[in-house]
Order: C-alpha cells, then sequence, then structure tokens
C-alpha cells in the first residue's frame, strides 16, 4: 500500500478545515409573501434599534430584498445602520414585468457577517444587528396610506453550503 506524503496529507486536511469553517454564518428574517396590486407598494423597513455607545461604535450591515414566489430577487439594497438609525426600501407593483393585476412578493432582511472565516467571539458580540426591529407595509401609491403593517418577521434558516 503507498504511503501518502505527509505534506500532502496535512493541504488535504487544511483545506477540509478552511471550507467547514468558512461557511456563511450570514442570518436574517423574512416575512410572510404579500399581495400588491396595480398602485400599490410594498415597503421593507428596518430599525437599529441598538444604544449608542460612544467607547465602542458599532453599526449593522443589512440587505434588504423582494423576491417573486419562486426565489427569483427583484429588487435589494444594502444599508449600514448606526444605532438609533433606519433604512428602507420600496417595490411597486409598476415595478413587476408583466400584466397582472395582482401579485405575490416577499420580503427578506440578511444581516450579520457573511464571508470568510468566523471572526472571534469577541468581535462578534459587537455588532449591532441582535437589536433590528423590521416591518413589511403594503401602502396605496395615490396617497401614501398604509393599507397594513405586518411586524412578525421569522428567523430564515440557516444556510448550509454543499462543498
Amino acid at each position: 500500500m503507498p504511503l501518502v506524503p505527509v505534506g500532502r496529507l496535512v493541504s488535504l486536511l487544511a483545506l477540509a478545515l478552511a471550507a467547514l469553517v468558512s461557511a456563511p454564518a450570514q442570518t436574517g428574517s423574512g416575512f410572510p409573501v404579500v399581495g400588491i396590486a396595480a398602485g400599490q407598494s410594498a415597503r421593507i423597513n428596518v430599525l437599529n434599534a441598538a444604544r449608542p455607545d460612544p467607547a465602542n461604535p458599532t453599526s449593522c450591515n443589512v440587505t434588504l430584498q423582494f423576491m417573486d414566489t419562486n426565489g427569483k430577487l427583484l429588487k435589494q439594497t444594502a444599508v449600514n445602520l448606526q444605532p438609533g438609525a433606519g433604512g428602507g426600501l420600496d417595490f411597486g407593483w409598476a415595478e413587476l414585468p408583466g400584466n397582472d393585476l395582482r401579485t405575490e412578493v416577499r420580503a427578506v432582511l440578511l444581516f450579520g457577517y457573511s464571508g470568510g472565516a468566523n471572526p472571534p467571539a469577541a468581535i462578534l458580540q459587537q455588532s449591532a444587528c441582535g437589536y433590528l426591529v423590521p416591518s413589511l407595509e403594503v401602502y396605496d401609491n395615490g396617497t401614501g396610506r398604509t393599507s397594513f403593517i405586518l411586524t412578525d418577521a421569522k428567523a430564515l434558516p440557516p444556510v448550509t453550503s454543499v462543498q
């Protein structure tokens, strides 16, 4: 039986470990599917309700997305929210392809750490992403009046990557 050189074995182990360690830890939350019709828009709102701490400044990167019911990305934006700040993304019926009178969309917020090897716990604890307050509203474009608002976003399942 041929022996595998130790250097090659160590390299293979290092690659396998790197694949496990670099799995994304980005988290997020989403809302149920809602319908919008002609003359309406949907808006994802998010507030960073963390308290400002001058001794330990933090912020949270949040990606706001609208998707169709098949998971196709329709619109997105990324915002960096300091404590006390808010942001949002509007998506109007007129931005949809086709001429359906009504269509369903899904709102998603992605936040947290999203690349490379996870930083030490002390760095992750500095994130203000644990204090996000999201909402989803559908409103009339003509009057600006809110038709309804949802505040019960659900955590998205963890992302698993196949190597």
